[in-house]
Formats: C-alpha cells, sequence, structure tokens
C-alpha cells in the first residue's frame, strides 16, 4: 500500500530552518517584501505584483512577521545597494534572510539585470545588479518574481550576472524568459513545497502551474560542485548560513510541443462538468497501484502526484522517442486513462549546468517530463494547471514521478456554463467573429489600457507562440470552452510583460 499525504493538512509547516528557539510571531528578520504595480511615468503598470507577493507573504506570514513590505511608491533604490539595504537593521534587501520582489525587470545583452523601482529617491528609478551588494549581511535567498532575472540561455548565465552582488547568497530564483503577470506565484510556491520538494522544484512547478511558455529558472552556490549541486537539488528549509561563491550550479524548465494547437470552435458542447468524486476519492483510487515504497500526494487543487524513484545521476543519452514510450508504459501499467481521454501535447525539459570562476560545465538534460492534455469530447484541456498528466522520466529511462489534474467527466452540454455578455451583435460569440485576433482584441485593449496608465504606451505587442488554442478552461468542478491567447507586451526601455487573454465562446 502506498503511502498517501494530503498537502492541504500540512500547509502549517514552518519552511524556516532556525534554531526552534525563537518566539512564533516575532520579528526576526526572516522575511523582507517589495511589490510595484504603480511604476513612475514612463514605466508601464502592472496588476497583480501585490497579489503576487501576498501569497507567500500571508504563509510565512504564520510563523513569522516579516521586517516589512514596501509597495509601490515606497520603493527606492535604497533597498537593494549595499549603503542601506540593512537599513536600521531591518529594512531592505540585506535585512532579512529571504527577500522577495514582484514587479518588472529586464536583463541587458551584457548580462546585467535591472528594475524600475516605485520613486527617484537615488536621482531616478532605476537599480541594477550592478549597484547590487547581498548576501554580506542577512539575505540568503533572493527572489526575483520579474522577467529575465535569471537568465541561462543566450550567451548568459546566473553567475555572470550575479557573481559581484552576490557576497552569500545561497539561492536565486527567477525568469530565463519575460515572464506572465499573475497574481498566484507565491500562493502556489508554497502549496508545492507543502508536497516535498526542494525550494527549486516548487519554484519551477509553481511557475509551470501558471504558464507552460514561460521558462523558471533557479541558481545555487557552493565551496565544491557537490555542495552547490546538492543545495541546488534538495535544500528545502531557509538556512543562515553563508554560502561561498566559488561555484554556481543552475536548472530551468523549457519545452518542446509536440501537439498541433487546436483552433477550431467545435460544435455543440460547450460546457463541461466533473464527476462529484471528491480529490481524496481519486487519489485513494491510486493507493492500490503502485508500489509499497510509493510516496503519494495530494495537493491543495486537488491533483495528484506520485514519486516512484529518485532521478538517476547518469550519462544516459536517453532520446525523446524514448521518454514518450516509457511514459505511455507507465499510463498503461497503473491505470491512469481510466477515466480520462488523454492526447500526447509535449516534453518538459528539466536542464542543469554550471559553472566556477576557472570552469565551465554545459547544460544536460536531468529529467524529462512527458505531458499529456486530458481531450473533453475530444477537445484539449488548455488551463496549464487542470486536466494535465505528466510522467517524469530521468536518463535511464526509469520513470520518478507521476502528477495528474484530470478527472472523470459527468456530464456534457451544449451551453456556456456562463450566459454570454451583452455585446452588439456583431460582435456575439465566436461563430461571428471571422478570426481569433478579432475575439482577442477587446481583452487586449483592457490590458494595454491598464498598462499605460503610468504614462507609457506599449510600444509593441506580440502573440506568444504555440499559446493561441481553443479548449476547456478548468474552473473548479466544471470547464467551459474558451479561446486561449498569452501576448507579451513590449513596454521600451528593455521591460516587457506576458498577459494571458481568455475569453468564452458562446
Amino acid at each position: 500500500m502506498s503511502e498517501l499525504i494530503d498537502a492541504r493538512l500540512v500547509s502549517g509547516t514552518d519552511p524556516n530552518g532556525g534554531s526552534g528557539e525563537a518566539t512564533k510571531g516575532t520579528q526576526q528578520d526572516i522575511y523582507f517584501f517589495t511589490s510595484i504595480e504603480d511604476f513612475p511615468p514612463g514605466v508601464g503598470d502592472l496588476s497583480l505584483t501585490h497579489d503576487d507577493a501576498q501569497g507567500f507573504y500571508d504563509y510565512v506570514k504564520q510563523f513569522n512577521t516579516p521586517n516589512g513590505w514596501y509597495r509601490d511608491a515606497s520603493v527606492g533604490q535604497w533597498i537593494y545597494e549595499e549603503t542601506y539595504d540593512n537599513y536600521l537593521d531591518d529594512y531592505g534587501f540585506d535585512a532579512a534572510k529571504v527577500v522577495y520582489h514582484s514587479g518588472h525587470g529586464g536583463m541587458a545583452s551584457n548580462g546585467v539585470f535591472s528594475i524600475p523601482v516605485g520613486n527617484d529617491w537615488g536621482g531616478d528609478h532605476w537599480t541594477s545588479s550592478n549597484d547590487m551588494r547581498l548576501g554580506n549581511e542577512y539575505a540568503r535567498y533572493v527572489f526575483w518574481s520579474t522577467c529575465e532575472s535569471v537568465r541561462v540561455k543566450g550567451g548568459q548565465s546566473p553567475i555572470r550576472t550575479w557573481q559581484t552582488a552576490n557576497l552569500g547568497l545561497r539561492m536565486i530564483f527567477g525568469y530565463e524568459t519575460v515572464s506572465v503577470d499573475n497574481g498566484d506565484y507565491g500562493r502556489f510556491f508554497f502549496q508545492e513545497w507543502n508536497k516535498n520538494k526542494s525550494f527549486s522544484t516548487a519554484f519551477l512547478d509553481a511557475s509551470w502551474r501558471i504558464s507552460h511558455g514561460q521558462e523558471p529558472a533557479v541558481t545555487a552556490c557552493g565551496a565544491t560542485q557537490a555542495e552547490a549541486t546538492d543545495r541546488l537539488f534538495n535544500e528545502r528549509l531557509f538556512d543562515a548560513g553563508r554560502a561561498s561563491t566559488t561555484w554556481w550550479w543552475w536548472r530551468w524548465y523549457d519545452r518542446a510541443s509536440l501537439r498541433a494547437r487546436s483552433l477550431d470552435v467545435p460544435a455543440g458542447v460547450r460546457s463541461a462538468k466533473f464527476a462529484a468524486a471528491s480529490a481524496r476519492d481519486l487519489a485513494g483510487a491510486w493507493t492500490d497501484r503502485f508500489g509499497g515504497e510509493a510516496r503519494l500526494v495530494l495537493g491543495a487543487n486537488g491533483a495528484r502526484e506520485v514519486t516512484l524513484a529518485g532521478t538517476a545521476v547518469s550519462d544516459a543519452r536517453l532520446t525523446d522517442e524514448q521518454a514518450v514510450a516509457a511514459a505511455r508504459q507507465a499510463i498503461e501499467r497503473y491505470r491512469l486513462a481510466e477515466h480520462a481521454d488523454l492526447a500526447l501535447d509535449h516534453i518538459r525539459y528539466d536542464r542543469h549546468a554550471g559553472a566556477s570562476a576557472d570552469e565551465q560545465v554545459d547544460e544536460q538534460v536531468r529529467e524529462r517530463s512527458v505531458g499529456f492534455v486530458q481531450l473533453i469530447d475530444g477537445v484539449p484541456v488548455v488551463s496549464p494547471d487542470g486536466g494535465r498528466l505528466h510522467v517524469r522520466v530521468d536518463n535511464e529511462g526509469t520513470v520518478t514521478g507521476i502528477a495528474d489534474s484530470t478527472r472523470p467527466v459527468a456530464d456534457l452540454r451544449d451551453a456556456s456554463a456562463a450566459p454570454p455578455r451583452p455585446v452588439p451583435r456583431q460582435r456575439t460569440g465566436v461563430d461571428a467573429v471571422s478570426n481569433l485576433d478579432e475575439l482577442f482584441g477587446e481583452s487586449l485593449q483592457r490590458r494595454l489600457r491598464r498598462a499605460a496608465a503610468g504614462g507609457r504606451v506599449p510600444s509593441a505587442v506580440r502573440v506568444v507562440p504555440d499559446s493561441t488554442e481553443v479548449g476547456y478552461a478548468v474552473h473548479g468542478d466544471g470547464a467551459v470552452l474558451v479561446a486561449r491567447r498569452e501576448v507579451e507586451v513590449d513596454f521600451g526601455g528593455g521591460l516587457a510583460k506576458r498577459y494571458v487573454l481568455e475569453e468564452p465562446v458562446s
């Protein structure tokens, strides 16, 4: 019988690896936050950065009162730069063990990461990785919930960007790509961490639940290659020890799509209702399928995850075809398609690489996750956080884990689960729209008006490749037919942001 862990019942676990002598709820230089939505004139505004930080803040506040949370116009350069980054021994990005920033960010071709701040305290409203010196006081973990904060491709690397700034940080979290404006990053991080995942895996998996098009990245440091890699893949309690920056190791997710996007509007069915069985009932049905050493975790959203084996450290060269074959065999062996029709969707690569001042280790694929999407009446689910089955396969061809958020469908309906919007007749429903661009137009304009509130009109908008699709969006116990697309909005000045456009099909 497999072990079943309900992550919803252990959501009060403290991530701080302190001595245990501190008094709960007192200020202890553990956490500090900044987030910006309303930027100075000339910088496009954002919408959900406060929600992002709030999710992280609400979780850790159960155990420690954070030193502070600065928002919008209260966020100045001084918070991040050496002179005042531990102001009054309480405030700033080197005043606490774990610091979290959500806002704009971008990286120049020379590897310098820059962020706009909320006021011009220092003479302008920008600061950069070149101006920072973090980790020589309290900071050990930095979360940059921004675009391009930890780049790993195109000649960039974390050691290039952060070597001068890092004076003792253990881990840095961020993105290779432009990221999606979303309020769930902080909340999802601790949902994933409570599944007994390491910090880096929790961060990568939380980001993947928001978008499969962005590429989250994490780096860790240590005195040796072994120490840095162990910290990167295994550390899961916030530690106050200063890290050596001799060796850096980083990992990130990216993907290869294996399925053409569905752009046709199907006839008939517009919504679906899932079976009434609870997520715990679904998990219970799993427990007799795996060996006694397997660990089954039930997530906060009802998704089931099972760990079957550790990831092998191997130089074996597994092909994508071999990974897909292993995944299909696992689906058959463990009867994972009994209640859901599945289609092969993508392969997600867990890549890693590293470097010291004198040595560079080329990137390798540590593990592949073969992704399948649930079909409802032959139409795919488009939600990244529902209707998905992922089978992890290491380089030896061993299936190491499975994550399943599919659910049995109980009812199909020809009517949408929501009434149509009261819009002019010529713009009602997809059948009156000649193409998807027209359907997304109103939603995009709302986003652009919000972004332009800061005084800068976005200079360009591009569609994120492989992001446009017609399919089912999972909402609670049902699914509705929608058109979904991600767009990347260029604000100029090296700043951009991605947005999800999702419009119901009536």
